[in-house]
């Protein structure tokens, strides 16, 4: 969320305390429904829908939206790391993870891995250690 967002609308401690907040709905390209903010409470699964003034079905578009103080959005924090570092978004409930989200690269498995694709995945993998070294 921005600081302004947390400014009106408060900072929430615990996933009890989103009532009477917002979220930036991200619409699944595979359902057409909305997304729900997923968090970890007590080793449990914990789904929560929040009014949204809008959807979208993109991340660069959800990210904006939050920048500019319209709802809590749920992402992967790799992709908020600048994002974080530059004051324009603060990461809130850290304390509820999402859990695991899994990232698989695809390739041909009756082919060798040509040299080019190998550097790729090499690539892949130190760019995501070194936006968080839980994601290696």
């Amino acid at each position: 969320a921005s600081p302004d967002y947390l400014q009106r609308f408060g900072t929430p401690d615990t996933p009890d305390d989103l009532t009477g907040h917002r979220m930036i709905g991200y619409r699944s390209s595979a359902t057409g429904g909305l997304l729900p903010l997923v968090f970890q409470v007590q080793g449990k699964t914990r789904e929560i829908l929040l009014p949204t003034p809008f959807s979208v079905n993109g991340a660069e578009s959800m990210k904006e939206a939050a920048r500019r103080g319209m709802g809590i959005i749920q992402v992967p924090k790799y992709a908020l790391t600048d994002d974080l570092a530059q004051g324009k978004l603060v990461q809130i409930l850290a304390g509820f993870p999402v859990g695991a989200l899994p990232v698989a690269l695809l390739y041909p498995r009756n082919r060798q891995l040509s040299p080019r694709v190998r550097v790729f995945i090499d690539w892949m993998v130190k760019e995501f250690a070194r936006r968080d070294p839980h994601l290696t």
